[in-house]
């Protein structure tokens, strides 16, 4: 997908966010006349945008979705970012291995986010696609987190090998616990898909293969994978 091409972000904090990056090229806003009524200020402070004002049932029909909380945003992609584009100061990143629900992925970014995670790392090929429902589940995350698309998660994982990164992969099989990661390394963090976990090339490239300890039952025997993350996050970054 090119930067130029045109892409809708709905709910009221992803469009907010997005509106104010100045990484990002504006078209158009639509909007109910309660949001633009509490969002004047800002709205009215960037002249050159079209903005329209439109009823919920409308916007519904615009967009073909009914969680827009009353406000739909068309702007161009952001520019596509690269591994050169990670700081010499971060020192925790997370790589997606084969993530296809764009809810969990969104919910990912916005904890990334919120634990001080600037990066995530995705593979091309069989991965989520970059669509509304995913940046609104971001809330607002989407537009501070650089996400990089790489053809090749391995050669990738060994690019941050090589520049003194220790790999962590979840992994329910494994006996160790996640609160073992000593705290003073730099870290990838892997995070697999639900159904398959993480790819067995990219486990044995894992420095260390850990497991969240939970109480399992016949009907609960692993964590949703945007929950994982969160724990993850936290214990990684308590120390």
């Amino acid at each position: 997908m090119s930067t130029t091409e045109t892409q809708i972000i709905l709910g009221l904090h992803s469009s907010l966010a997005a509106i104010i990056n100045k990484k990002r090229k504006i078209k158009k806003i639509v909007c109910t006349e309660e949001v633009y009524r509490k969002n004047k200020e800002l709205f009215d402070s960037f002249k050159k945008i079209e903005k329209k004002i439109q009823n919920r049932k409308k916007i519904d029909l615009l967009t073909g979705e009914k969680f827009h909380q009353g406000i739909a945003v068309y702007c161009e992609n952001l520019p596509k970012r690269t591994i050169s584009d990670i700081g010499n100061e971060e020192n925790l990143i997370i790589f997606l291995d084969s993530l296809n629900d764009p809810q969990n992925v969104g919910s990912i970014i916005r904890t990334a986010h919120a634990f001080g995670v600037e990066t995530i790392i995705y593979s091309k090929h069989n991965s989520f696609e970059i669509n509304p429902l995913l940046i609104k589940s971001a809330s607002g995350a989407f537009e501070r987190v650089k996400l990089i698309e790489v053809t090749n998660l391995n050669k990738t994982l060994n690019f941050f090998k090589k520049n003194n990164f220790w790999i962590i992969g979840l992994d329910n099989n494994s006996n160790t616990e996640i609160q073992t990661v000593p705290s003073d390394l730099k870290k990838v963090v892997i995070l697999g898909s639900e159904n398959k976990g993480i790819k067995k090339l990219l486990l044995e490239n894992c420095d260390f293969r850990v497991k969240i300890q939970i109480k399992k039952s016949k009907f609960v025997d692993s964590l949703n994978v945007s929950n994982a993350a969160a724990i993850t996050l936290f214990e990684l970054r308590k120390k």
